[in-house]
C-alpha cells in the first residue's frame, strides 16, 4: 500500500495545526483547560477523500495523537476510525463541499470524540463530579476554537493540495 501525495500534504497540515493546538494547550494549562480539536482535524479527510485515502490519512495522524494521550494507545485510534466509517456512509446526505455542513460535521465529530474519551478517562477518576465540570467546560472551549479555525483550517488544506496540484473540486465532479 504506497501513500499518495494528498495524504501526505494534508497529514503536514494537520500535524501543523497539532502543533499549534498543543502549544495553546501549554499555555492554557495554568488555567487547567485543555482544547481538543481532534474532530476538526479529521474532518477534511473524512469528507473530501475515498475511503481508502481517508483511513491511511486517520491512522497516520490517530498514531500520533495516541503516542501523546492520556489514554491507552489504540484508543483514539478506534475512535476516529469508527467516526470516519459512520460518517463517510453517511456523506453522500449532505453538501459536503460547503464550509457549513463541514463544519457541523466537525461540531459532531469533535463533540462526540471528546465525550467518548471523558467517559473513558472518567472510570479511574476519585472526584467524578468535579472531572465532569472541568470537561463540560473544556469541550465548550473545544467547541468555540473548532468553530473558530474551521474556515480557516478547511481553506489551508484546500489551497496546500492544490499548490501541489491536486484539484479536489474537479474530482468529485468527475467520480459523480
Amino acid at each position: 500500500m504506497t501513500i499518495e501525495l494528498r495524504t501526505i500534504v494534508a497529514a503536514a497540515i494537520t500535524l501543523l495545526v497539532l502543533f499549534l493546538v498543543g502549544e495553546g494547550n501549554h499555555y492554557l494549562s495554568p488555567l487547567n483547560t485543555h482544547l481538543y480539536v481532534a474532530g476538526l482535524l479529521i474532518t477534511f479527510p473524512i469528507l473530501r477523500f475515498s475511503y481508502r485515502q481517508g483511513f491511511v490519512f486517520i491512522v497516520l495522524i490517530a498514531l500520533f495523537y495516541d503516542s501523546a494521550a492520556a489514554t491507552p494507545f489504540g484508543i483514539s485510534l478506534i475512535l476516529f476510525l469508527l467516526a470516519h466509517t459512520v460518517i463517510y456512509s453517511l456523506r453522500s446526505r449532505f453538501p459536503r463541499e460547503e464550509t457549513s455542513a463541514a463544519l457541523a460535521v466537525a461540531l459532531l465529530i469533535n463533540g462526540s470524540l471528546f465525550l467518548a474519551l471523558a467517559l473513558i478517562q472518567s472510570t479511574d477518576n476519585p472526584a467524578p463530579a468535579v472531572y465532569w465540570r472541568r470537561a463540560i467546560a473544556d469541550l465548550f472551549l473545544s467547541q468555540i476554537v473548532v468553530i473558530i479555525l474551521a474556515g480557516w483550517f478547511f481553506s489551508l488544506q484546500i489551497e496546500a493540495l492544490r499548490y501541489f496540484g491536486i484539484h479536489l473540486e474537479n474530482e468529485q465532479r468527475q467520480a459523480e
